[in-house]
């Protein structure tokens, strides 16, 4: 008996430990490799304009973002690229949060770099489709969905033993991108599969291609398609224990006729009440079930500054009042406004893309603001993030503690 209670205990155990570790699941990309140069838009983001990123890419890589204007919504589609030639070996992870260029969050992405020692092709001779989507009908501003797609290359890797390039085929559908990823046109339209690799000995870099064809059907010209928070709330800062406030936030609804509405209630927020301290994002739910639309704001929530309290004597008798001020001051503790992210400032748009990049630097997370064309991230410390310290600890606490268990158990149950 003792011994099935225990091993039970065990399993709970165990399970603790690694429910965690799968809650910290991040987007994984593939096709890294030492000495192999690696070029890929990792994500399409609609409606972002700026990203910041925290965290650290691969020595020798470097991510940088590109926008382009969406005419059906007045949105923007934003692509991210990682790009460069990895020189050392391991996992990397970084976190990267798009926002449109009021600062608004749009997404935020946990992604995770695992870079091989060895390439399994050293150049690829060509590129094809072996099996279209099983999605091929879509609705205008959907999102590609790329489940069953399946894409091979043929490629070339040397064999020290015979001294020659021997051909082969290898699954490189996670090395694709798709354009469009987004769909501003509900005509029937091509979408393009990009893979950009060395196509030489000499490892230059060549963009292969191929597509396959989809359709569209009209969505209900009175279907939410999305929402997205048109003007913010005019309370943006708040104190631990106060309530939220959306006053002045005005929501706008993108219709299927391609229309838009707005409106300053109807909509649910998932934050009542601040409880604590920092920057807090809140959700905003527009419609029930399956056609239930979000957005996204952030506000910072400072600490509640604590009154003072008068010291008076619990003595019966009554004291002479004291004319003479205290020698000690008692100084309150005041909160300061704290955001774990610095916002650069944004120029005026012109006529024509330009590229604007900032040398600012935030503690704990670098902005960077893209104003058409390109930007590429700065040089970035490196450094273990705090929390990554903190689940290490706690996981050698747990470990610890369950081979002590084990060991007065096996103690137990041998007495």
């Amino acid at each position: 008996m003792k011994k099935r209670i225990f091993s039970a205990f065990l399993a709970v155990l165990m399970i603790v430990l690694l429910v965690p570790v799968q809650a910290m699941a991040a987007t994984e990309i593939k096709g890294a490799y030492v000495g192999l140069e690696f070029d890929s838009v990792i994500e399409t983001v609609l409606g972002a304009k700026t990203f910041s990123k925290s965290g650290n890419v691969p020595e020798g890589m470097k991510l940088s973002g590109t926008w382009a204007y969406k005419n059906t919504f007045g949105d923007y589609v934003f692509k991210m690229t990682l790009s460069g030639t990895p020189t050392k070996a391991g996992t990397y992870n970084f976190s990267v949060t798009y926002k449109k260029e009021d600062g608004t969050v749009v997404e935020k992405i946990d992604y995770t770099v695992v870079v091989g020692e060895e390439s399994p092709f050293d150049y690829v001779h060509s590129m094809s489709i072996y099996k279209w989507p099983d999605k091929l009908v879509y609705y205008l501003g959907d999102t590609v969905d790329l489940t069953g797609l399946k894409v091979i290359a043929t490629v070339y890797k040397f064999n020290k033993e015979t001294d020659m390039y021997e051909p082969k085929d290898i699954d490189v559908t996670e090395l694709c991108w798709v354009e469009p990823a987004v769909f501003t046109s509900d005509e029937a339209q091509n979408v393009v599969v990009y893979l950009k690799a060395p196509y030489n000995q000499n490892g230059d870099l060549k963009l292969f291609e191929d597509h396959f064809r989809v359709k569209f059907e009209y969505a209900n010209p009175n279907d939410i398609l999305r929402i997205e928070i048109f003007k913010k709330p005019e309370k943006l800062t708040y104190t631990v224990g106060e309530n939220l406030d959306t006053t002045g936030m005005t929501v706008r609804l993108h219709k299927g006729d391609g229309s838009a509405e707005d409106i300053t209630e109807g909509f649910k927020t998932d934050v009542t009440k601040f409880d604590e301290a920092g920057t807090q994002t809140v959700t905003v739910t527009y419609g029930e079930g399956e056609k239930a639309k979000t957005a996204t704001f952030d506000v910072t929530v400072n600490e509640k500054v604590e009154e003072p309290v008068s010291s008076s004597s619990s003595s019966s008798e009554p004291e002479p009042p004291v004319s003479s001020e205290s020698s000690s001051e008692e100084e309150l503790p005041v909160s300061s406004d704290s955001s774990s992210e610095e916002e650069l400032p944004i120029s005026s748009e012109s006529s024509s893309e330009e590229e604007i990049t900032d040398s600012s630097e935030s503690s704990s997370e670098e902005e960077i603001i893209v104003i058409g064309g390109e930007v590429e991230e700065p040089e970035e410390k490196g450094g273990v993030p705090i929390w990554a310290w903190i689940i290490i600890v706690l996981l050698i606490v747990l470990v610890g503690a369950a081979v002590g268990l084990f060991i007065i158990g096996r103690k137990r149950i041998d007495d």
